[in-house]
């Protein structure tokens, strides 16, 4: 994080009149970031933070924060009151909602190391637990993403992602300030995922013509709609479109890059300073980035390296390889990522499948937020959907035809999202609640059939 602040510090000299990030009405020059963060950071004591903030000021707490030789732990939007409390509580922080005030002397861009932060996973079952990550961890995720994406002073970044995850806190603040470039924090990319409409994210793109951005498999799918339904243009110059934290549909990543939008997909976890590999430009398979070690163990993904965390908060420090719990292989070099082992279902004829590629064809409707793959008695498989308006069954069935047969749903249960406990703060769909509503609503089933000649040939 050292050089961070040293380009920081540089470009607030070389280049102070630049912009260098902007929301819809606000923006900061290299020369007002560098000299607001030093402003807040010396009226700050070290202390662990729970960052609250949003916008451009969460750019200016993170940072301050660190430079002050702060516990950073990004507080996310999604969480619910009652996960807030626990992050809040479990890492001893203080929540700060505001930006603290300046001082009149601000402290020198001159980081002295040591600061931390706690990224607080979503938490698939019981409580978030909190990933620390320090200056090893960023500063070799950084480098790696940095060599991977090659970003220089020409380059536009659109932060669309909740800036507490930390893919966002490393590409939409960190990288920008290293390579130099300028960054639109852009609310619409958010309020997407709520409102299940692209339009803002579209137009918001277009106008301010970036030429990066790391974004969801959902908001993906909602520009791609956006844009098949003519309310927008792809940017021009944009060269860049990282997609992770799931799986995405492969029909959605070649609608994507018919219409203008050179998405790529990546892979990683927070207990790996979040990005593990990555597809470069240009090419049609994943790369495990610069710095970062990968191998297969009986199936499983471990991944060792200077990205691995110290350790889980009030845990063991992490001593060499961390086991991810995801399944992969290596195809012709290039990293192949099979889904969680946790998830795994396994037929009556002894072939597994990964529920999140199925779900995956699903989430590539933009009507549809939240799908689930669920095996229930008999063997059968019930695809449960979540949509906010009538799915496209023709286009779903087209998707999954691209799957073996023995992954391929059977029938298709509509469910309300504010059913108890379906959908999970993350906001992913619970599994296990929706396979119980698949059992209990068989009558609700909705038949996808496929031609007997399929079957034959499976």
């Amino acid at each position: 994080m050292k050089q961070i602040f040293y380009v920081l510090a540089r470009y607030a000299a070389e280049r102070p009149k630049d912009i260098a990030f902007r929301e819809p009405d606000r923006s900061i020059t290299w020369a007002e970031l560098a000299r607001e963060v030093g402003a807040r950071a010396a009226s700050l004591r070290p202390a662990v933070l729970g960052l609250g903030l949003s916008g451009i000021d969460y750019v200016i707490a993170d940072l301050a924060a660190v430079l002050a030789g702060c516990r950073v732990v990004p507080v996310p939007s999604f969480f619910s009151p009652a996960q807030v409390q626990h992050l809040l509580r479990d890492a001893g922080a203080e929540l700060l909602d505001r930006l603290p005030d300046a001082a009149a002397k601000p402290l020198p861009l001159d980081y002295a190391g040591g600061a931390d932060r706690v990224i607080y996973t979503s938490g698939t079952t019981g409580q978030p637990k909190g990933v620390v990550l320090g200056d090893r961890q960023l500063d070799a995720s950084i480098t790696g993403l940095a060599a991977a994406l090659r970003p220089g002073v020409g380059d536009r970044y659109l932060s669309v992602l909740p800036q507490a995850q930390l893919l966002e806190q490393i590409c939409g603040i960190f990288l920008p300030i290293l390579a130099g470039a300028e960054t639109l924090i852009c609310p619409e990319g958010l309020a997407a995922l709520l409102t299940g409409d692209g339009e803002g994210l579209a137009r918001a793109a277009e106008e301010f013509c970036p030429t990066i951005t790391v974004l969801s498999p959902r908001q993906l799918a909602l520009w791609v709609a956006a844009l098949r339904q003519g309310r927008a243009k792809a940017p021009a110059r944009l060269r860049y479109v990282a997609v992770g934290g799931a799986p995405t549909s492969p029909a959605l990543l070649d609608q994507a890059r018919q219409l203008g939008l050179p998405a790529a997909e990546g892979y990683g976890l927070s207990e790996a300073c979040s990005v593990v590999a990555l597809t470069p430009a240009q090419a049609a398979v994943m790369q495990v980035i610069k710095g970062v070690s990968v191998r297969i163990d009986a199936g499983e993904i471990v991944v060792s390296g200077p990205t691995v965390m110290q350790f889980y908060l009030h845990g063991a420090a992490v001593q060499g390889e961390w086991r991810t719990g995801d399944l992969g292989r290596f195809e012709n070099g290039a990293l192949q990522v099979l889904g969680r082992r946790d998830a795994m279902i396994l037929r009556q004829s002894g072939r597994n499948i990964a529920p999140e590629w199925v779900e995956a064809a699903a989430l590539a409707d933009p009507f549809v937020p939240f799908a689930a793959l669920v095996q229930v008695a008999g063997d059968r498989l019930v695809l449960v959907l979540a949509p906010t308006s009538a799915p496209d069954m023709q286009a779903l069935v087209e998707r999954l035809s691209a799957l073996p047969f023995y992954a391929r749903p059977e029938h298709v249960l509509i469910a309300d999202s504010r059913a108890p406990g379906l959908i999970r703060p993350s906001g992913q769909m619970n599994r296990a609640v929706a396979r119980d509503m698949a059992d209990a609503r068989e009558a609700e089933w909705i038949s996808l059939r496929e031609s007997q000649n399929e079957r034959r040939l499976a």
